[in-house]
């Protein structure tokens, strides 16, 4: 059975390695620990990532959620903030990003398993209801969903991330992304949780 890949995004090196030790003790596997942005988007392209656990401020700069608002709205991969900001405006920037936990710094270890636990909690337990044929599911829809769109469905709806659906399927990730967007318009939603719901609904 595939573990779980959690990406790390912290620029505080310190931060980010006891991130990452308390998530190997917990047989947790880690896809990778980025500092910046870039380093981010590097390994959501390459590597199989389920969850992401996001620091907000990166090197100064509020990147964390230009990176909040990628994951949810390109790479539709759920993800918590761990940040020292707590204010009503940080907070209600945040949200704004869709996140699925809000973590603020310090925390204890358990804190993070928590926040990951719960995160992908909803998508593990709809894996298991029935999954309606692509007659049954364009009866409910904006337009109808094509053939390939609905093998994406299918691979999303068992948990896989953007990287293991392109593998998959043989396609780009690039392409993984054109039919998760025209999915999304289609079925009306703005999340994975969101699909994963309705489509098992």
């Amino acid at each position: 059975m595939n573990k779980t890949a959690i990406l790390i995004v912290e620029d505080d090196p310190l931060i980010a390695e006891d991130i990452h030790q308390t998530l190997l003790e917990n047989n947790i596997q880690v896809a990778g620990i980025a500092y910046t942005k870039e380093d981010a988007i590097e390994i959501l392209e390459t590597k199989k990532v389920d969850y992401v656990l996001l620091d907000i401020q990166l090197a100064n700069k509020n990147d964390g959620f230009e990176i909040g608002k990628l994951l949810s709205e390109e790479y539709f991969i759920p993800f918590s903030y761990i940040t020292s900001f707590s204010d009503t405006r940080m907070v209600a920037a945040a949200r704004s990003t869709k996140p699925s936990g809000y973590l603020t710094k310090p925390f204890r270890n358990r804190d993070i398993l928590i926040q990951i636990e719960m995160g992908l909690d909803i998508a593990a337990r709809t894996q298991k209801a029935m999954f309606p044929s692509l007659t049954v599911l364009n009866q409910n829809t904006l337009s109808d969903i094509s053939a390939r769109e609905y093998e994406v469905i299918g691979e999303l709806c068992k948990g896989k991330s953007n990287v293991e659906i392109a593998d998959t399927l043989f396609v780009s990730m690039n392409t993984v992304k054109t039919h998760l967007k025209n999915i999304f318009f289609k079925l009306d939603v703005k999340s994975r949780t969101e699909l994963i719901n309705k489509v098992n609904n």
